[in-house]
């Protein structure tokens, strides 16, 4: 039962799939995210993402599924998430959906701006910092603290994604566009700072290494999880989530005490000071945090904590047994490659 006002900005459409159906996903996709759900007499289901919502309602046989945002942008951030379940859960691709709302065929996603880089520059050993000035950047001065980078096509003039008739994102080229954070942002001055973690095989790395100056690239975003607000705070990852823990730490209250463990090879990348952070570098050693965490619970409030997919593993099981989800961030930034 709803007690809160509607979001502002709402878009719908409707599905052929059973009410039934989506009502199972919606729900079973709250409790593995620790999201919050919600039931509208068993006429509707909603979860609750970041400054919006999304769900589903009956309609005869079939239903109507929905997004409701505090913002444009958001709002099609949640559109794409709903187009997204449909096709992979319900196998619905043949027909896209027919969403409402104020679009025009032609233009740029709400959530999507081009950008172009001002300077590159060596942190540590193994970091390298894109400033990126651009337009429309307040979108991502949020604590969704995700984008996507897309650089620019490799071989041809790029084409950046526009907006379809029935008001879903049209990408006419094939473009990379992995997920990185917001390091810093002035939104107001026009310019976010974002940290590429060097590795083998990287695209971004090679792309930025050597990128001139005035290169135009696109953004989309925000996405992801929140920061994390706690008087007791346990986070932790590897190299690939350095600059997520960075964020996190700087919007610490100076009261706040962080345990942080580094799980990466190095440590050299620049983590804001605090009164209250404890950093720890264990290489790879999510395994022998999380025995220690069966054993000798910190009292932590929150947890946040990104790293390969195996290793996360026995974190989640050690966390999970302390904290309800809804505590927690337990993501898997990727996935090393199967030992022949």
């Amino acid at each position: 039962m709803r007690h809160d006002p509607l979001p502002p900005f709402q878009a719908e459409a409707p599905v052929g799939i059973g009410f039934a159906q989506l009502d199972a996903f919606l729900r079973s996709h709250a409790g593995e995210y620790g999201l919050e759900w919600h039931d509208g007499h068993g006429r509707s289901t909603w979860v609750k993402l970041g400054a919006g919502e999304f769900g589903a309602r009956r309609s005869g046989e079939a239903s109507i599924v929905y997004a409701r945002a505090e913002s444009p942008d958001w709002l099609h951030t949640l559109k794409e998430a709903v187009a997204y379940h449909v096709e992979e859960n319900f196998g619905a691709a043949e027909i896209p959906l027919q969403w409402s709302g104020p679009e025009q065929a032609g233009q740029h996603p709400p959530n999507f701006s081009l950008a172009r880089i001002r300077s590159v520059r060596c942190i540590g050993r193994n970091f390298l910092r894109l400033r990126l000035e651009g337009d429309r950047l307040e979108r991502l001065d949020r604590d969704m603290i995700h984008f996507r980078l897309i650089p620019p096509h490799p071989d041809a003039p790029t084409q950046w994604p526009r907006l379809t008739a029935t008001g879903q994102t049209q990408w006419p080229q094939e473009l990379h566009r992995p997920a990185y954070t917001v390091a810093a942002i002035d939104a107001a001055a026009g310019w976010l700072d974002t940290d590429i973690f060097i590795h083998d095989g990287g695209r971004i790395c090679a792309f930025a290494a050597r990128a001139a100056v005035g290169t135009e690239l696109g953004l989309t975003g925000p996405g992801g999880g929140g920061i994390p607000m706690a008087g007791r705070l346990l986070i932790g990852g590897d190299e690939t989530a350095y600059p997520a823990l960075g964020r996190i730490i700087a919007a610490q209250a100076p009261e706040s005490r962080i345990d942080c463990h580094l799980f990466g090879a190095g440590a050299d990348y620049p983590f804001p000071r605090h009164p209250g952070l404890t950093l720890s570098h264990t290489p790879s050693g999510e395994a022998a945090l999380s025995a220690r965490l069966q054993q000798d619970w910190p009292g932590a409030e929150r947890v946040w904590i990104a790293t390969e997919k195996a290793r996360l593993q026995p974190l989640k099981q050690a966390v999970l047994a302390h904290l309800p989800k809804t505590m927690t961030h337990l993501a898997a930034y990727w996935s090393a490659p199967r030992s022949a």
